[in-house]
């Protein structure tokens, strides 16, 4: 089959589930570009409002998808979701672990209670939800695609140490997935963003650090779009022969650190 005749690009047939979808940054961008390729959606995210905001945005074509609030940390809700996924649409052809959080703190100052929250956000909840899918996605194969970020590698001085080590464990078990997953023709990638402008960031982090951080990126501030196309990317049959891989989309961020 020739690429153009697979439709390389579409994602119409396929079933994807992602995590902290519903907010308005990179998570929403990543729905609504395998929303627009043609993908059934599930879609989870720990706010009921912005999860009754995203069904009113889809309007009349919300029946065709699953949105449901939910913790992506509680193991029980995880099980349960992808039985609903299974009775509801029969398969699962991609998994996106984009659900993340942040609360800074030094090292010296920081409690235990942050430590895993965060950890278990950002990678613990990427674990869980990789085990649940795995029966379903080895049935046909399929992509599986975790968002890490460029703070695996480089240091923030905002008082970020879990955060970092939190994405860089997603880094691992991208890794240890991918080789696990290849047999059965399960593809497992990472990607890594930079500074990614959303209006949460815009109060959260120091208006100093905003600025250095542009300083440094060659190519300016990032937008969630661009974080979504190459997801996007990332689960369609373009990238049949990428796996273990991680993309930064960081506008050359890296390049000056």
């Amino acid at each position: 089959m020739t690429p153009r005749e697979s439709d390389e690009d579409g994602l119409r047939g396929r079933v994807a589930l992602v995590t902290g979808g519903a907010g308005a940054g990179i998570g929403s961008a990543i729905v609504e570009r395998l929303r627009c390729a043609g993908a059934s959606l599930v879609v989870t995210d720990i706010s009921a409002k912005r999860v009754e905001a995203l069904r009113s945005r889809l309007g009349d074509l919300a029946v065709e998808h699953l949105c449901e609030p939910m913790d992506v940390r509680d193991e029980d809700a995880v099980v349960s979701l992808f039985g609903r996924v299974r009775d509801e649409f029969g398969r699962l052809d991609i998994l996106v672990n984009s659900a993340g959080f942040n609360k800074p703190a030094s090292l010296a100052d920081m409690d235990l209670a942050t430590w895993h929250a965060v950890l278990d956000t950002n990678v613990t909840s990427a674990f869980l939800h990789i085990r649940e899918a795995w029966p379903l996605l080895r049935e046909r194969g399929g992509a599986i695609v975790n968002l890490s970020s460029v703070a695996a590698w480089s240091g923030t001085g905002l008082g970020e140490a879990h955060y970092a080590a939190a994405k860089a464990g997603v880094l691992g078990l991208t890794r240890a997935a991918a080789a696990e997953g290849a047999p059965h023709g399960i593809r497992v990638n990472a990607v890594a963003p930079g500074l990614i402008w959303n209006e949460h960031l815009g109060r959260a982090v120091p208006p100093p650090f905003l600025a250095a951080y542009r300083a440094m990126s060659l190519m300016g501030q990032g937008q969630p779009e661009d974080v979504a196309d190459v997801v996007h990317f990332l689960c369609t049959d373009a990238s049949r022969h990428v796996t273990a891989d991680t993309i930064t989309v960081a506008g050359g961020h890296l390049a000056r650190h």
